[in-house]
């Protein structure tokens, strides 16, 4: 069939939608076999015209609202997000501390580790930091800002300031895609900005991504490869193998 039409294309995305609540730039630029920017022309226009919301490398259908609301969020790729935390959290020892920005992911890796003892946890979002309400040998610090209800963390130049005055042994961020020539990438300037504090603040830093978004790209750069020292990830569609990572890059597949 001949994808060349844009009109096509955006009719069948928009099929593929309400089969799958969700669409992936990648996936969809290998099956019309066009560029990744044609299909955010494509899903840019989808946008404009109300029909989708774009999100971290690809979109949702605008049923789920404009801004997701974050339950909804966190059930998309949920067993990818889950196995992701869990071997994530094996890098974590007591004693530790950590910079934790705010994601679905990042909140199922607060849940893996919040039963280790002696932590520091500096969080952006108020949601994470009550994860570890029970344990009462870690200590909690949470960073203000401006507070955005619909995502649930503070962002802005008041929170950069609150990271900036901490260091820790671990910046633990999430990512909207990433590339192996441009580094990690995030869909939100505000939160790209977050991550990049928290890393510039940490000694280490573990990123947390499904393989949806492996060989993608977003709209800000967070940091490049060189920055991080693991990359835990899902490999369902056997892209690893293909990718080229900086040698020092650690990857931890779920």
């Amino acid at each position: 069939m001949d994808y060349s039409n844009a009109s096509t294309r955006r009719n069948i995305i928009l099929d593929k939608l309400k089969i799958s609540g969700q669409v992936f730039v990648n996936e969809l630029a290998e099956f019309f076999n066009v560029s990744q920017e044609t299909i955010r022309r494509d899903l840019t226009k989808l946008e404009e015209l109300r029909h989708i919301k774009k999100v971290h490398g690809g979109a949702v259908s605008y049923q789920f609202g404009f801004e997701m609301e974050f339950n909804q969020r966190a059930r998309l790729a949920e067993k990818e997000k889950k196995a992701i935390a869990s071997k994530a959290a094996k890098l974590i020892t007591p004693g530790d501390s950590l910079f934790i920005d705010f994601g679905t992911t990042t909140l199922e890796f607060a849940k893996q580790i919040a039963t280790i003892n002696q932590l520091t946890i500096f969080t952006n979002s108020p949601v994470i930091a009550n994860i570890f309400h029970d344990n009462t040998t870690i200590k909690i610090i949470l960073i203000g800002g401006e507070f955005g209800a619909s995502k649930m963390e503070c962002i802005g130049p008041v929170a950069l300031q609150g990271i900036a005055a901490f260091y820790a042994d671990y910046a633990v961020i999430g990512a909207g895609a990433i590339s192996p020539d441009a580094g990690v990438m995030d869909q939100d300037l505000n939160e790209a900005a977050i991550a990049r504090q928290m890393i510039k603040h940490s000694h280490k830093c573990i990123v947390l991504a499904d393989g949806h978004k492996l060989n993608n790209r977003a709209t800000a750069l967070v940091t490049g490869l060189r920055e991080v020292s693991w990359l835990v990830t899902t490999d369902p569609e056997n892209k690893l193998k293909g990718l080229a990572f900086p040698p020092h890059l650690k990857i931890i597949v779920a």
